[in-house]
């Protein structure tokens, strides 16, 4: 899900008419999910049903909150309509546009090109977005010396092997589709969004180029020092921030949807914290190691995020098995760190003026346990924090904010 404030004239018939536009360039947008052999499949429509549009008075500047997380929470129609839709909260002179996902269609950066695209074209309808061909099977993305490389496809077929022995092994546990999880009900899903203004970003910003880190790197150390510092010391909980596999798959297009995000671990490794707080020193350091082990680690993942693509093809035969797995184990251990870095919106257009984008956020059934997303827009960062009571109660969600920003405010603002 992703949200745009918008400022000026928006009118219904340009609206459904960039919905339209969008759906005619990509080809996932006009496929719909059928079932054959008790398993689901894209199938692609000649005259595929619009993408739907809801429209909603807008009551005041929050009502988008509540409203949107309803929204998050209802299911597709994967059968009858495509995996995508679009709410606009309509006001006289503001207004905002929620756009909803399905997850197994598109990925964060997706979202963002789908938000630009249709406010580009409510803007200009006759503007040319481009269109490109659909993709027949993984061979047309992963690259050649992949698909050639004997030991990569024997480890591939291996790894496939074991989890299929895994998941027979594992049968007598496994929860089947709609039966009551054996770990019991989630508490209430909940979002939280914040901004980090204009000038403390700058600052932050500043500070990190200094130090030789990444915004994320810092941003990701404050907050895993802050699940720490609240959550425990022993706490359980693992870190991963995703990766924008785009840059080992050179057959995609810039501006192709893709669902599949990978993810490496994040660790702050056995640092111990003082009663008085992390030195400055020190969280930098941290965030300068934090940064070289991300790199180090994406660096290497392409053979692997390939393989591991391709093996998924092997897999459709026990499709029901892992979403039995699926089912079955414990959620709302790890925590996901998203950065989408700056977004490749534009703030004016010629009828109106986009105030800000926010409000991203993503749900795997039954909670988008714990799911933080960091993103850059008008030189401001925006921050949504996803969970659920029984994961993370809210007022620890709160604690583990205030935290984190006040590391990172002060640890921005502080000279050698």
């Amino acid at each position: 899900m992703i949200m745009a404030c918008i400022q000026g004239h928006l009118s219904e018939e340009r609206i459904r008419h960039a919905l339209a536009r969008v759906q005619a360039k990509h080809p996932i947008l006009r496929s719909l999910v059928v079932d054959e052999d008790d398993r689901p499949w894209f199938a692609l429509q000649a005259s595929p049903p619009p993408i739907p549009l809801r429209i909603m008075d807008r009551s005041d500047e929050s009502s988008w909150v509540n409203i949107s997380t309803d929204e998050l929470l209802d299911r597709f129609d994967g059968p009858r309509q495509p995996l995508a839709r679009l709410l606009w909260l309509r006001g006289d002179a503001d207004s905002e546009l929620v756009l909803v996902c399905h997850h197994v269609i598109c990925d964060g950066r997706s979202l963002v090109t789908l938000l630009r695209e249709i406010l580009l074209l409510c803007d200009q309808p006759d503007h040319d977005i481009g269109s490109y061909s659909v993709l027949t099977s993984l061979e047309d993305v992963v690259p050649a010396e992949i698909l050639t490389d004997r030991r990569l496809q024997r480890s591939m077929r291996h790894k496939v092997a074991l989890l299929k022995g895994l998941l027979w092994l594992a049968r007598p546990l496994l929860r089947r589709p709609g039966a009551t999880p054996a770990y019991g009900v989630y508490g209430k899903v909940y979002r939280n969004f914040w901004i980090l203004d204009a000038d403390a970003s700058r600052l932050l910003l500043a500070r990190c180029k200094k130090e030789g880190v990444s915004a994320f790197a810092a941003i990701s150390v404050a907050f895993m020092l802050a699940f720490r510092m609240i959550r425990g010391v022993k706490d359980d909980k693992q870190f991963v921030g995703s990766v924008d596999l785009r840059r080992h798959l050179p057959g995609l297009k810039a501006d192709s949807l893709f669902a599949t995000a990978g993810t490496v671990a994040l660790s702050l490794g056995k640092t111990k914290l003082p009663e008085d707080g992390l030195a400055e020193a020190g969280f930098w350091t941290l965030a300068r190691a934090l940064k070289a082990d991300m790199t180090q680690k994406i660096q290497r993942m392409g053979p692997s995020a390939c393989t591991r693509l391709l093996g998924l093809e092997h897999l459709h035969d026990v499709y029901d098995r892992i979403v039995a797995y699926g089912l079955s184990k414990q959620a709302g251990r790890l925590v996901t760190l998203s950065y989408l870095g700056r977004m490749d919106i534009a703030e004016n257009y010629r009828h109106f003026h986009l105030r800000a984008v926010c409000g991203i956020s993503g749900m795997l059934e039954p909670t988008p346990a714990n799911l933080l997303v960091i993103s850059s827009f008008a030189g401001r960062f925006d921050f949504s924090l996803a969970s659920d009571e029984q994961s993370l109660p809210y007022a620890q969600a709160v604690q583990i904010k205030e935290k984190a920003m006040a590391m990172l405010s002060v640890y921005a603002a502080a000279t050698e």
